[in-house]
């Protein structure tokens, strides 16, 4: 990742200092920007897709930019979709789309942009109800892959992209991922879907075959029940639950991942543990495997009790005749 940051820092140095921007006519209503960190097209101001289309059309003195960026600073840009090839022979290292009314999203909308474009952000896309995840796989260069708040309920097979190291579908509609989703990313290392509806965790949603220690982050998505075959495969480096509706923390489930953290750990690796903080957990004999494995409870964070007597109390540190009566 470090590596990846520089070699971009790099070029962008090199790219600004021969890169010019074009005619302000020929890409009208976008405008382009020449500062510091590189060229910038900003279409904040169009208004359909053949306009964004139009402003692509015509040759430019200098086809490689670094940033493209729809960022309204009020209202929303009225843009519905993202078309094939929407970028015609330019390219981009850096593409955001904010604040828009994309439903959609062609496979091919950045045809041309495969071994340039690093991160693609479309971010606060309300209508957005589909996305073509498997197209992902021709983006050779692309390391992150950011979708917020959008109306997406499933996340599908995630193409092979042989960089991509961080996918985040935050604030969205998903309750469902198709199994080995994301098993092709050899190299991910964040997983980032937080506050969606992911109420019941099913076998395969999170297998993995990644090289790279990774972290899940599932905060907030009101999760109730995580199936034993959840996580397979590379198991992740650190599981963060952080304000869901775990009510127990099932041993064929959560064992896996705590002696993966603990291994990983031993052998120097990265290894951060498994966050159940403000969840209610009820406390009784099927949380006494947790409670009689002392050399795990350094990788389980915040599980603390919800019911009776023992409300406020951690899991970890009940005392020894709670279990008197399993």
């Amino acid at each position: 990742m470090y590596s990846e940051r520089v070699l971009a820092v790099l070029v962008l140095g090199w790219a600004s200092v021969w890169a010019s921007c074009p005619s302000s006519g020929n890409i009208n209503p976008c405008k382009c920007r020449d500062e510091t960190p590189g060229l910038i097209m900003d279409c904040s101001s169009v208004t359909s897709s053949a306009q964004l289309l139009s402003a692509f059309s015509h040759d430019m003195p200098d086809s490689s930019f670094q940033f493209f960026e729809i960022v309204k600073l009020s209202g929303r840009c009225p843009l519905e979709k993202i078309p094939a090839n929407v970028f015609g022979s330019t390219t981009f290292m850096f593409v955001w789309f904010g604040q828009t009314e994309i439903t959609t999203v062609d496979p091919q909308a950045f045809a041309g942009n495969e071994l340039s474009m690093l991160e693609l952000t479309i971010a606060d896309a309300n209508k957005l109800t589909s996305f073509p995840f498997e197209s992902m796989g021709e983006m050779h260069s692309l390391y992150k892959l950011l979708l917020s708040n959008t109306k997406l309920d499933t996340i599908s097979h995630v193409g092979p992209a042989p960089n991509l190291t961080q996918v985040s579908v935050t604030g969205s509609q998903v309750s469902s991922i198709v199994p080995q989703a994301f098993k092709d990313l050899g190299r991910l290392t964040r997983l980032d879907l937080h506050d969606n509806p992911l109420t019941s965790i099913q076998d395969g949603w999170f297998a993995a075959s990644t090289s790279q220690p990774w972290v899940v982050y599932l905060d907030g998505c009101s999760i109730s029940d995580i199936s034993p075959g959840a996580f397979s495969g590379t198991l992740p480096s650190g599981v963060f639950l952080n304000g869901n509706q775990l009510t127990t923390l099932p041993e064929a489930t959560f064992r896996p991942l705590l002696e993966h953290l603990q291994a990983s750990d031993a052998a120097g690796d990265l290894a951060h543990y498994v966050d159940v903080t403000n969840n209610p957990l009820v406390c009784d004999c099927d949380i006494r495997w947790v409670v009689d494995s002392a050399t795990l409870h350094p990788f389980l964070r915040d599980a603390v009790c919800s019911n009776g007597d023992v409300a406020g109390t951690n899991v970890v540190d009940l005392p020894s005749d709670f279990f008197a009566s399993c």
